[in-house]
């Protein structure tokens, strides 16, 4: 994703240190990313194998939480990235999906 060249800046968060969304359950993004449109995408990465409860209420938590920050007027994305798996749930995706959206953004 760092190679793309719509990407302006990139930052690694710190579990249980750094930006957390918080919910029934706490999210914290891996990573926080600038576009150079000016978009920040929160990005949250999984294993195939940890298609699980939790990850599902962080994925909608996430979703949610970027639907009402964008509402103060600039654009807020929140992605579960997961290594294969496109789960069906509102926020999840699949590698590869995860990067053609980027790309578009």
């Amino acid at each position: 994703m760092s190679a793309l060249s719509n990407i302006r800046w990139w930052h690694r968060n710190i579990s249980k240190r750094g930006f957390a969304i918080n919910g029934a359950v706490t999210a914290y993004p891996d990573l926080i990313v600038m576009t150079e449109k000016g978009k920040v995408l929160l990005v949250e990465t999984k294993g195939d194998h940890l298609k699980n409860d939790e990850s599902k209420e962080k994925a909608e938590i996430g979703s949610t939480w970027a639907a009402k920050a964008s509402q103060l007027g600039r654009v807020y994305k929140y992605f579960m990235v997961y290594e294969t798996k496109k789960l069906e749930y509102v926020g999840a995706y699949s590698h590869e999906s995860f990067m053609e959206i980027v790309r578009g953004l």
